[in-house]
Protein backbone atom coordinates (compact mmCIF):
# COMPACT_ATOMS: atom_id res chain seq x y z
CA UNK A 1 0.00 0.00 0.00
CA UNK A 2 1.27 3.46 -1.05
CA UNK A 3 2.00 6.02 1.16
CA UNK A 4 -0.83 8.40 -0.97
CA UNK A 5 -3.31 5.27 -0.11
CA UNK A 6 -2.77 4.55 3.54
CA UNK A 7 -5.58 5.52 6.00
CA UNK A 8 -4.25 8.45 7.90
CA UNK A 9 -3.59 8.44 11.46
CA UNK A 10 -2.90 11.24 14.11
CA UNK A 11 0.15 10.38 16.63
CA UNK A 12 0.02 11.05 20.15
CA UNK A 13 2.57 11.30 22.47
CA UNK A 14 2.54 13.23 25.84
CA UNK A 15 4.72 13.30 29.22
CA UNK A 16 3.27 14.89 32.08
CA UNK A 17 5.03 17.19 34.95
CA UNK A 18 8.56 16.62 34.11
CA UNK A 19 11.36 18.49 35.81
CA UNK A 20 9.28 18.42 39.30
CA UNK A 21 12.63 16.95 41.50
CA UNK A 22 14.31 19.91 39.87
CA UNK A 23 16.95 18.11 37.61
CA UNK A 24 16.61 20.04 34.85
CA UNK A 25 14.16 17.90 32.38
CA UNK A 26 12.08 19.16 29.97
CA UNK A 27 10.33 16.42 28.69
CA UNK A 28 11.73 16.80 25.29
CA UNK A 29 14.00 13.30 25.38
CA UNK A 30 10.35 10.90 26.40
CA UNK A 31 7.93 12.46 24.24
CA UNK A 32 10.87 11.93 21.47
CA UNK A 33 11.11 8.14 22.57
CA UNK A 34 7.26 8.11 22.26
CA UNK A 35 7.43 9.22 18.36
CA UNK A 36 9.84 6.95 17.55
CA UNK A 37 7.67 4.15 18.68
CA UNK A 38 4.64 5.32 17.52
CA UNK A 39 6.33 5.73 13.76
CA UNK A 40 7.41 1.98 14.28
CA UNK A 41 3.98 1.23 15.19
CA UNK A 42 2.45 3.10 11.97
CA UNK A 43 4.58 0.82 9.98
CA UNK A 44 3.48 -2.13 11.01
CA UNK A 45 -0.23 -0.91 11.09
CA UNK A 46 0.64 0.42 7.67
CA UNK A 47 -0.60 3.57 8.31
CA UNK A 48 0.77 7.47 7.35
CA UNK A 49 0.72 9.90 10.13
CA UNK A 50 -1.16 12.92 9.67
CA UNK A 51 1.21 15.15 12.28
CA UNK A 52 2.30 14.31 15.45
CA UNK A 53 0.09 15.90 18.59
CA UNK A 54 2.36 16.68 21.09
CA UNK A 55 1.64 17.65 24.92
CA UNK A 56 4.85 18.00 26.58
CA UNK A 57 4.72 18.70 30.59
CA UNK A 58 1.07 18.09 30.36
CA UNK A 59 -0.72 15.78 32.18
CA UNK A 60 -3.83 13.75 31.43
CA UNK A 61 -4.96 13.53 35.38
CA UNK A 62 -5.36 16.54 36.71
CA UNK A 63 -8.85 17.92 35.79
CA UNK A 64 -7.77 21.74 35.55
CA UNK A 65 -5.47 20.94 32.88
CA UNK A 66 -6.60 21.77 28.97
CA UNK A 67 -4.29 19.90 26.72
CA UNK A 68 -3.79 22.37 23.54
CA UNK A 69 -2.62 19.31 21.58
CA UNK A 70 -5.30 16.57 22.27
CA UNK A 71 -8.27 18.83 21.87
CA UNK A 72 -6.62 19.64 18.16
CA UNK A 73 -6.33 16.16 17.81
CA UNK A 74 -10.16 15.62 19.19
CA UNK A 75 -11.10 17.82 16.21
CA UNK A 76 -9.46 16.22 13.40
CA UNK A 77 -11.03 13.46 14.36
CA UNK A 78 -15.00 14.79 14.38
CA UNK A 79 -13.53 16.72 11.04
CA UNK A 80 -12.47 14.01 9.47
CA UNK A 81 -8.88 15.24 8.79
CA UNK A 82 -7.60 12.04 10.59
CA UNK A 83 -9.22 8.34 10.63
CA UNK A 84 -7.52 6.94 13.86
CA UNK A 85 -4.73 7.41 17.15
CA UNK A 86 -1.35 6.13 17.40
CA UNK A 87 0.10 6.14 20.82
CA UNK A 88 2.93 4.75 22.61
CA UNK A 89 -0.46 3.28 25.74
CA UNK A 90 -3.72 4.28 26.37
CA UNK A 91 -2.54 5.76 29.73
CA UNK A 92 -0.66 8.69 26.98
CA UNK A 93 -4.21 9.96 25.70
CA UNK A 94 -6.20 9.29 28.44
CA UNK A 95 -6.30 8.86 32.32
CA UNK A 96 -9.49 10.20 33.24
CA UNK A 97 -13.00 8.15 32.25
CA UNK A 98 -14.61 11.49 31.07
CA UNK A 99 -11.94 12.32 28.18
CA UNK A 100 -12.11 8.32 26.93
CA UNK A 101 -15.73 8.95 26.64
CA UNK A 102 -15.43 11.77 24.50
CA UNK A 103 -13.06 9.79 22.36
CA UNK A 104 -15.67 7.27 22.33
CA UNK A 105 -18.90 9.30 21.20
CA UNK A 106 -16.52 10.48 18.06
CA UNK A 107 -15.61 7.02 16.91
CA UNK A 108 -18.98 5.95 17.55
CA UNK A 109 -20.43 8.38 15.40
CA UNK A 110 -17.79 8.46 12.78
CA UNK A 111 -19.19 6.77 9.51
CA UNK A 112 -15.72 5.72 8.68
CA UNK A 113 -13.03 3.31 9.43
CA UNK A 114 -11.46 4.57 13.06
CA UNK A 115 -8.49 3.02 14.56
CA UNK A 116 -7.04 3.13 18.21
CA UNK A 117 -3.56 1.33 18.59
CA UNK A 118 -0.86 1.61 20.84
CA UNK A 119 2.30 -0.24 21.08
CA UNK A 120 0.62 -2.79 24.12
CA UNK A 121 -2.42 -3.45 21.59
CA UNK A 122 -5.33 -1.97 19.90
CA UNK A 123 -8.98 -1.08 21.00
CA UNK A 124 -11.84 -1.01 18.77
CA UNK A 125 -13.74 1.94 20.31
CA UNK A 126 -16.69 1.02 18.09
CA UNK A 127 -17.67 -2.21 19.81
CA UNK A 128 -19.31 -3.15 23.32
CA UNK A 129 -16.06 -5.11 24.13
CA UNK A 130 -13.37 -2.64 22.58
CA UNK A 131 -14.92 0.10 24.92
CA UNK A 132 -15.52 -2.27 27.99
CA UNK A 133 -11.20 -2.90 27.74
CA UNK A 134 -10.48 0.72 26.89
CA UNK A 135 -12.67 2.00 30.07
CA UNK A 136 -11.47 -1.08 32.53
CA UNK A 137 -7.68 0.00 31.67
CA UNK A 138 -8.53 4.03 31.83
CA UNK A 139 -9.86 3.52 35.14
CA UNK A 140 -7.04 1.65 35.98
CA UNK A 141 -4.85 4.32 34.95
CA UNK A 142 -6.89 6.54 36.72
CA UNK A 143 -6.41 4.69 40.03
CA UNK A 144 -2.33 4.59 39.23
CA UNK A 145 -2.61 8.49 38.88
CA UNK A 146 -4.29 8.78 42.66
CA UNK A 147 -2.62 6.68 44.40
CA UNK A 148 0.69 8.42 42.81
CA UNK A 149 -1.19 12.02 43.70
CA UNK A 150 -2.06 10.69 46.86
CA UNK A 151 1.60 9.36 47.91
CA UNK A 152 2.93 12.56 46.77
CA UNK A 153 0.94 14.32 48.74
CA UNK A 154 1.73 12.67 51.71
CA UNK A 155 5.46 13.19 51.10
CA UNK A 156 5.01 16.70 50.80
CA UNK A 157 2.78 17.18 53.86
CA UNK A 158 6.04 15.56 55.58
CA UNK A 159 8.57 17.83 54.53
CA UNK A 160 6.43 20.44 55.72
CA UNK A 161 5.89 19.22 58.92
CA UNK A 162 9.73 19.02 59.09
CA UNK A 163 9.98 22.95 57.81
CA UNK A 164 11.83 21.62 54.31
CA UNK A 165 11.66 24.46 51.73
CA UNK A 166 9.36 24.08 48.92
CA UNK A 167 10.58 21.90 45.95
CA UNK A 168 10.14 23.32 42.66
CA UNK A 169 10.10 27.57 41.41
CA UNK A 170 11.32 29.58 43.70
CA UNK A 171 9.81 32.29 45.92
CA UNK A 172 10.07 35.87 45.34
CA UNK A 173 12.81 36.82 47.76
CA UNK A 174 14.85 34.05 47.54
CA UNK A 175 17.39 33.11 44.04
CA UNK A 176 16.59 29.58 45.41
CA UNK A 177 14.93 27.28 48.57
CA UNK A 178 17.31 28.91 51.14
CA UNK A 179 19.18 31.92 50.40
CA UNK A 180 17.86 35.29 49.75
CA UNK A 181 18.21 37.51 47.06
CA UNK A 182 19.09 40.75 48.44
CA UNK A 183 17.85 42.86 45.83
CA UNK A 184 13.97 41.50 46.13
CA UNK A 185 14.82 41.22 49.87
CA UNK A 186 14.93 44.74 50.02
CA UNK A 187 11.93 45.51 48.14
CA UNK A 188 10.10 43.44 50.61
CA UNK A 189 11.48 45.25 53.35
CA UNK A 190 10.38 48.68 52.04
CA UNK A 191 6.91 47.55 51.16
CA UNK A 192 6.39 46.62 54.38
CA UNK A 193 7.44 49.43 56.31
CA UNK A 194 5.25 51.79 54.10
CA UNK A 195 2.50 49.60 54.12
CA UNK A 196 2.43 49.75 58.03
CA UNK A 197 2.86 53.44 57.48
CA UNK A 198 -0.21 53.42 55.68
CA UNK A 199 0.56 53.34 52.11
CA UNK A 200 -1.35 50.88 50.23
CA UNK A 201 -0.58 47.92 48.32
CA UNK A 202 -1.88 48.62 44.98
CA UNK A 203 0.75 51.91 45.25
CA UNK A 204 3.24 49.53 46.03
CA UNK A 205 2.21 47.42 43.22
CA UNK A 206 2.48 50.56 40.95
CA UNK A 207 6.05 51.48 42.27
CA UNK A 208 7.62 47.92 41.16
CA UNK A 209 5.79 47.67 37.87
CA UNK A 210 8.07 51.18 37.26
CA UNK A 211 11.02 49.33 38.50
CA UNK A 212 10.13 46.23 36.15
CA UNK A 213 10.10 44.08 39.14
CA UNK A 214 8.89 40.63 38.25
CA UNK A 215 8.09 37.40 39.46
CA UNK A 216 9.57 33.77 39.05
CA UNK A 217 6.06 33.13 37.66
CA UNK A 218 5.65 36.36 36.29
CA UNK A 219 4.88 35.56 32.07
CA UNK A 220 7.76 36.46 29.39
CA UNK A 221 7.17 40.12 28.90
CA UNK A 222 5.11 41.40 31.88
CA UNK A 223 5.81 43.03 34.77
CA UNK A 224 4.81 41.91 38.44
CA UNK A 225 0.69 41.91 38.84
CA UNK A 226 -1.36 43.53 41.76
CA UNK A 227 -2.63 39.45 43.27
CA UNK A 228 1.45 38.58 43.11
CA UNK A 229 3.05 41.42 45.29
CA UNK A 230 -0.16 40.65 47.90
CA UNK A 231 0.48 37.22 47.82
CA UNK A 232 4.40 37.68 48.60
CA UNK A 233 2.98 40.12 51.42
CA UNK A 234 1.52 38.09 52.92
CA UNK A 235 4.03 34.74 52.70
CA UNK A 236 4.29 33.50 55.92
CA UNK A 237 7.87 32.06 54.67
CA UNK A 238 8.47 35.85 54.87
CA UNK A 239 9.10 35.13 58.26
CA UNK A 240 10.61 31.59 58.14
CA UNK A 241 6.86 30.36 59.05
CA UNK A 242 6.09 27.08 57.16
CA UNK A 243 3.14 26.69 54.90
CA UNK A 244 1.47 24.10 52.88
CA UNK A 245 -1.44 24.42 50.37
CA UNK A 246 -2.41 21.03 48.87
CA UNK A 247 -2.59 20.78 45.02
CA UNK A 248 -5.97 19.93 44.94
CA UNK A 249 -6.43 23.39 46.79
CA UNK A 250 -4.31 25.06 44.68
CA UNK A 251 -6.05 23.31 41.06
CA UNK A 252 -9.42 23.98 42.45
CA UNK A 253 -9.26 27.02 43.95
CA UNK A 254 -5.59 28.96 42.12
CA UNK A 255 -4.00 31.36 44.11
CA UNK A 256 -5.63 31.11 47.89
CA UNK A 257 -4.25 33.14 51.17
CA UNK A 258 -1.25 31.56 52.64
CA UNK A 259 -1.87 32.59 56.13
CA UNK A 260 -4.44 30.09 56.15
CA UNK A 261 -2.33 27.24 55.54
CA UNK A 262 0.69 27.49 58.02
CA UNK A 263 1.67 24.25 59.09
CA UNK A 264 1.48 24.28 62.82
CA UNK A 265 2.98 21.22 65.36
CA UNK A 266 0.48 19.45 67.81
CA UNK A 267 0.91 22.50 70.24
CA UNK A 268 -0.17 24.13 67.95
CA UNK A 269 2.69 26.89 67.53
CA UNK A 270 3.52 27.27 63.70
CA UNK A 271 6.60 25.16 62.16
CA UNK A 272 9.65 26.79 61.05
CA UNK A 273 11.81 26.05 58.07
CA UNK A 274 15.02 25.31 57.19
CA UNK A 275 15.44 28.98 55.31
CA UNK A 276 17.07 32.56 55.47
CA UNK A 277 13.98 34.55 56.55
CA UNK A 278 13.59 38.23 55.19
CA UNK A 279 11.03 40.00 58.00
CA UNK A 280 11.34 39.12 61.69
CA UNK A 281 7.78 36.80 62.87
CA UNK A 282 6.88 40.41 64.80
CA UNK A 283 7.15 42.49 60.94
CA UNK A 284 5.66 39.93 59.01
CA UNK A 285 2.46 39.88 61.69
CA UNK A 286 1.63 43.51 62.28
CA UNK A 287 2.10 43.93 58.13
CA UNK A 288 -0.63 40.75 58.12
CA UNK A 289 -2.83 42.31 61.09
CA UNK A 290 -2.84 45.65 59.02
CA UNK A 291 -3.51 43.82 55.65
CA UNK A 292 -6.57 42.08 57.09
CA UNK A 293 -7.84 45.40 58.70
CA UNK A 294 -8.02 46.65 55.11
CA UNK A 295 -10.36 44.04 53.75
CA UNK A 296 -13.26 46.07 55.58
CA UNK A 297 -12.44 49.53 54.75
CA UNK A 298 -16.44 51.08 54.65
CA UNK A 299 -18.77 52.13 52.78
CA UNK A 300 -17.25 54.25 49.75
CA UNK A 301 -14.16 53.45 49.55
CA UNK A 302 -11.96 51.09 46.98
CA UNK A 303 -10.67 47.82 48.90
CA UNK A 304 -7.31 48.11 50.02
CA UNK A 305 -7.15 52.15 50.10
CA UNK A 306 -8.52 54.81 53.01
CA UNK A 307 -8.26 57.52 51.28
CA UNK A 308 -9.77 60.52 52.52
CA UNK A 309 -8.66 64.14 52.74
CA UNK A 310 -9.21 65.40 56.11
CA UNK A 311 -8.60 63.24 59.54
CA UNK A 312 -12.39 63.30 61.02
CA UNK A 313 -14.16 63.48 57.35
CA UNK A 314 -17.30 61.29 58.44
CA UNK A 315 -16.52 60.48 61.78
CA UNK A 316 -17.09 64.10 63.25
CA UNK A 317 -20.45 64.11 63.60
CA UNK A 318 -22.78 67.34 64.76
CA UNK A 319 -24.47 66.78 68.12
CA UNK A 320 -27.50 69.03 67.15
CA UNK A 321 -28.57 66.95 63.84
CA UNK A 322 -26.58 63.88 63.98
CA UNK A 323 -24.90 64.62 60.50
CA UNK A 324 -21.09 63.96 59.55
CA UNK A 325 -18.92 66.51 59.06
CA UNK A 326 -17.31 67.89 55.85
CA UNK A 327 -14.17 69.70 55.99
CA UNK A 328 -13.11 72.74 54.18
CA UNK A 329 -10.43 75.64 54.07
CA UNK A 330 -11.30 78.69 55.72
CA UNK A 331 -11.38 81.79 53.32
CA UNK A 332 -7.55 83.08 53.05
CA UNK A 333 -6.81 86.08 54.37
CA UNK A 334 -8.55 85.61 57.10
CA UNK A 335 -6.94 84.82 61.23
CA UNK A 336 -8.88 81.55 61.09
CA UNK A 337 -6.65 80.63 57.80
CA UNK A 338 -3.48 81.99 59.13
CA UNK A 339 -3.93 80.37 62.36
CA UNK A 340 -5.78 77.20 61.35
CA UNK A 341 -6.16 76.74 57.57
CA UNK A 342 -9.12 74.36 57.67
CA UNK A 343 -12.44 73.37 59.47
CA UNK A 344 -15.06 70.62 60.16
CA UNK A 345 -18.67 72.00 59.39
CA UNK A 346 -22.30 70.60 59.36
CA UNK A 347 -22.96 71.11 55.60
CA UNK A 348 -26.82 72.15 54.77
CA UNK A 349 -26.28 70.56 51.07
CA UNK A 350 -25.72 67.21 52.53
CA UNK A 351 -28.75 67.31 54.76
CA UNK A 352 -26.81 68.84 57.72
CA UNK A 353 -28.41 71.70 60.43
CA UNK A 354 -26.02 73.98 58.58
CA UNK A 355 -25.41 74.91 62.64
CA UNK A 356 -22.13 73.86 63.41
CA UNK A 357 -18.29 74.34 62.67
CA UNK A 358 -14.96 73.94 64.36
CA UNK A 359 -11.51 74.58 63.46
CA UNK A 360 -9.54 71.31 62.52
CA UNK A 361 -5.91 70.97 63.84
CA UNK A 362 -6.89 71.53 67.80
CA UNK A 363 -9.76 69.34 67.30
CA UNK A 364 -7.94 66.37 65.93
CA UNK A 365 -5.04 66.57 67.84
CA UNK A 366 -7.86 66.41 70.87
CA UNK A 367 -8.84 63.25 69.39
CA UNK A 368 -5.24 61.96 68.61
CA UNK A 369 -4.34 62.65 72.32
CA UNK A 370 -7.52 60.56 73.67
CA UNK A 371 -6.38 57.62 71.25
CA UNK A 372 -3.20 57.25 72.10
CA UNK A 373 -4.08 57.21 75.86
CA UNK A 374 -6.42 54.71 74.86
CA UNK A 375 -3.78 52.39 72.76
CA UNK A 376 -1.53 52.82 75.97
CA UNK A 377 -4.19 51.62 78.20
CA UNK A 378 -4.91 48.42 75.63
CA UNK A 379 -1.08 47.97 76.10
CA UNK A 380 -0.76 47.70 79.70
CA UNK A 381 -4.06 45.43 79.11
CA UNK A 382 -1.91 42.83 77.12
CA UNK A 383 -3.04 39.12 78.17
CA UNK A 384 -0.41 36.74 79.04
CA UNK A 385 1.92 34.86 76.84
CA UNK A 386 1.44 31.60 76.52
CA UNK A 387 4.76 30.83 78.46
CA UNK A 388 2.59 32.74 81.54
CA UNK A 389 -0.37 30.87 81.09
CA UNK A 390 -0.50 27.61 83.24
CA UNK A 391 -3.67 26.46 81.96
CA UNK A 392 -2.44 26.62 78.02
CA UNK A 393 0.31 25.11 79.48
CA UNK A 394 -1.84 21.91 80.91
CA UNK A 395 -3.89 21.55 77.71
CA UNK A 396 -0.65 21.39 75.75
CA UNK A 397 0.52 18.77 77.88
CA UNK A 398 -2.60 17.20 77.37
CA UNK A 399 -2.81 17.32 73.58
CA UNK A 400 0.84 15.86 74.09
CA UNK A 401 -0.53 12.60 75.76
CA UNK A 402 -3.68 11.87 73.59
CA UNK A 403 -1.19 11.81 70.43
CA UNK A 404 0.68 8.97 72.87
CA UNK A 405 -2.46 7.12 73.75
CA UNK A 406 -3.02 7.13 70.20
CA UNK A 407 -0.10 5.70 68.81
CA UNK A 408 -0.25 3.05 72.04
CA UNK A 409 -3.82 1.98 70.71
CA UNK A 410 -2.30 1.41 66.86
CA UNK A 411 0.71 -0.52 68.35
CA UNK A 412 -1.85 -2.58 70.41
CA UNK A 413 -4.07 -3.23 67.56
CA UNK A 414 -1.55 -4.28 65.31
CA UNK A 415 -0.15 -6.22 67.97
CA UNK A 416 -3.86 -7.95 67.79
CA UNK A 417 -3.95 -6.94 71.22
CA UNK A 418 -6.75 -4.88 70.72
CA UNK A 419 -10.47 -6.21 68.98
CA UNK A 420 -11.50 -3.80 66.38
CA UNK A 421 -14.13 -2.71 68.07
CA UNK A 422 -12.16 -1.28 71.06
CA UNK A 423 -9.54 -0.10 69.29
CA UNK A 424 -12.73 2.09 67.00
CA UNK A 425 -13.60 2.99 70.47
CA UNK A 426 -10.97 3.84 72.14
CA UNK A 427 -9.76 6.32 68.97
CA UNK A 428 -13.44 7.46 69.14
CA UNK A 429 -12.88 8.78 72.88
CA UNK A 430 -9.27 9.78 72.04
CA UNK A 431 -10.56 11.90 69.26
CA UNK A 432 -13.32 13.19 70.79
CA UNK A 433 -11.04 14.87 73.93
CA UNK A 434 -8.60 16.65 71.74
CA UNK A 435 -11.20 17.95 69.80
CA UNK A 436 -12.67 19.63 73.43
CA UNK A 437 -8.71 20.03 74.38
CA UNK A 438 -7.81 21.83 70.75
CA UNK A 439 -11.47 24.45 71.70
CA UNK A 440 -10.27 24.91 74.69
CA UNK A 441 -6.94 25.84 73.98
CA UNK A 442 -8.15 28.43 71.00
CA UNK A 443 -10.11 29.82 73.67
CA UNK A 444 -6.75 29.99 76.04
CA UNK A 445 -4.89 31.49 73.06
CA UNK A 446 -7.09 33.82 71.71
CA UNK A 447 -5.51 37.01 70.63
CA UNK A 448 -6.18 40.35 71.38
CA UNK A 449 -7.77 42.37 68.45
CA UNK A 450 -3.76 42.69 67.30
CA UNK A 451 -0.56 41.83 68.80
CA UNK A 452 0.58 43.70 71.51
CA UNK A 453 3.78 44.30 69.47
CA UNK A 454 1.62 46.32 66.96
CA UNK A 455 0.02 48.49 69.20
CA UNK A 456 3.84 48.78 70.63
CA UNK A 457 4.72 49.91 67.25
CA UNK A 458 1.75 52.19 66.41
CA UNK A 459 2.29 54.10 69.57
CA UNK A 460 6.08 54.52 68.46
CA UNK A 461 5.52 55.81 65.04
CA UNK A 462 2.00 57.72 65.37
CA UNK A 463 4.00 60.63 64.43
CA UNK A 464 5.29 59.47 60.99
CA UNK A 465 1.90 57.66 60.12
CA UNK A 466 0.09 59.05 57.37
CA UNK A 467 -3.23 60.63 57.38
CA UNK A 468 -4.74 57.32 55.85
CA UNK A 469 -3.31 54.95 58.58
CA UNK A 470 -4.23 57.53 61.72
CA UNK A 471 -7.52 56.90 60.02
CA UNK A 472 -7.70 53.57 60.34
CA UNK A 473 -6.67 53.35 64.20
CA UNK A 474 -9.36 56.00 64.70
CA UNK A 475 -12.24 54.02 62.57
CA UNK A 476 -10.71 50.79 64.55
CA UNK A 477 -11.48 52.52 67.72
CA UNK A 478 -14.07 55.02 68.12
CA UNK A 479 -17.67 55.12 66.38
CA UNK A 480 -17.92 58.63 66.36
CA UNK A 481 -16.54 62.02 67.43
CA UNK A 482 -19.51 64.49 68.75
CA UNK A 483 -19.25 67.92 68.76
CA UNK A 484 -21.80 70.10 70.51
CA UNK A 485 -23.12 73.86 69.48
CA UNK A 486 -20.47 76.05 71.63
CA UNK A 487 -23.13 79.03 71.96
CA UNK A 488 -23.94 82.29 70.33
CA UNK A 489 -20.17 83.40 69.46
CA UNK A 490 -18.35 80.55 71.43
CA UNK A 491 -16.85 78.71 69.12
CA UNK A 492 -15.00 81.90 67.81
CA UNK A 493 -13.56 82.75 70.85
CA UNK A 494 -9.75 81.48 70.07
CA UNK A 495 -10.21 79.22 73.03
CA UNK A 496 -10.54 75.20 72.37
CA UNK A 497 -12.75 73.50 74.66
CA UNK A 498 -12.66 69.75 74.95
CA UNK A 499 -15.90 70.01 77.37
CA UNK A 500 -17.82 70.16 73.75
CA UNK A 501 -16.73 67.21 72.53
CA UNK A 502 -17.53 63.62 73.12
CA UNK A 503 -15.83 60.04 71.82
CA UNK A 504 -17.93 57.81 71.13
CA UNK A 505 -15.77 54.61 71.87
CA UNK A 506 -16.18 51.11 70.01
CA UNK A 507 -17.63 48.30 72.78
Amino acid sequence: MSAATAPVAGSYTRVSDTGAFGDGRDGREGVLRQREDVYDLARLQRRAVHRVYEDNDTSAYKRRVRRKEFEEMLHDLEQGTISGILAYNIDRVARQPRDLERLIDIYEQARRPMAFATTAGDYDLTTVDGRFQARIHVTVANKFSADAAYRVARQRRAEAAAGKPHRGQRAFGWKDAEHVDEHEAALIRTACKEVLLGKSVATVHREWVALGVRGPQTPPGRTIGYSSVLYILRNPRLCGYRAYIPQEIRERSGRVDPVEYLVERTDGTPVTGLWEPILTTEEWGELVAELDARKNPGSGRKQGTTITKRLLTGIARCARCGAALSSGVYQKGTTSYEKHGYHYYCRAADGGCGGLSRSGPPLEDHVESNLLDHLRRQLDKAPLSAAENPALATAKVTLGQIDADKAEARQLRADDLLSLAEFAREMKRLEEKERRTREQAVVLTAAPERPASTVARILREWGSCSVDRKRQEIERAIDAVVIKPAGKGGAQRGRFRPELIEIVWKR
